[in-house]
């Protein structure tokens, strides 16, 4: 059994996430639907979810096949998928290599612009708001989510999910135009880094207390914050090995 790791990134503006679902469009779906029409038996997996409508610099995927593939079998593979995805990377790897649990840490970024000066052809690519932002407050309130804490009010759980997660790095930097907020963490829950940054946005615009955010981080409420920030402006950024 040969084993590949392969480096993909996306538009997910036109899919609706990227695991597979029954008629519906997903990364996921029109990878297999065009591994299906090169290959006769594989087996697929992936480094991680990403939720509809989000976007990905960098995802990883390992695909397992008794064929011996070169170069030539994944510019075909490219050619097969549509605009929204592409082929960046790939390498013959050990058998044992999982792209999920092999994987040391995940970075994502969020892109936030404020509409006096946001460009209207970044509109579906990021999060446009009417409000001033202060990175030097963002910057605090980045702070609070370092290290390991309970985000059950920040996500989505399914049921007896473990809610605690280790966030090793979480900053706002600003690149002309654009306010941009990386995370770094060993893992992600459903819609957690857009209810992180959802959070800090509102907190920014006094709808909510930062210690109402460090208190929910230690002693979860009853119900998650409301505050959740569109899919769009999310990226997948990079997977560490």
């Amino acid at each position: 059994m040969n084993n590949y790791k392969i480096e993909i990134s996306y538009d997910g503006s036109n899919f609706h996430g990227f695991q597979k679902q029954k008629n519906i469009r997903t990364v996921e779906f029109a990878i297999q639907n065009s591994l299906n029409k090169i290959l006769n038996s594989y087996k697929l997996l992936y480094a991680g979810r990403t939720d509809a409508g989000v976007h990905a610099k960098s995802q990883v995927l390992s695909l397992k096949t008794c064929e011996l593939l070169d170069q030539s079998f994944f510019v075909s593979l490219n050619s097969l998928l549509s605009d929204d995805i592409k082929i960046k990377k790939m390498k013959k790897v050990n058998q044992s290599f999982n792209p999920r649990y092999d994987a040391k840490s995940r970075v994502y970024k969020y892109f936030v612009e404020e509409k006096r000066n946001s460009e209207p052809y970044f509109r579906d690519y990021r999060h446009v708001i009417n409000s001033h932002l202060d990175i030097d407050k963002l910057n605090s309130l980045s702070k609070i989510f370092l290290g390991k804490n309970n985000f059950t009010n920040f996500s989505k759980l399914r049921k007896d999910q473990e809610p605690i997660r280790e966030i090793s790095k979480s900053k706002w930097s600003r690149m002309n135009n654009s306010f941009i907020y990386t995370i770094e963490g060993n893992s992600f829950l459903h819609s957690m880094v857009r209810s992180i940054v959802g959070c800090q946005l509102a907190a920014l615009d006094g709808k909510i207390y930062k210690k109402q955010l460090i208190d929910a981080l230690k002693t979860p409420k009853e119900s998650r914050f409301n505050y959740v920030a569109p899919a769009k402006g999310l990226y997948l950024w990079k997977i560490k090995y």
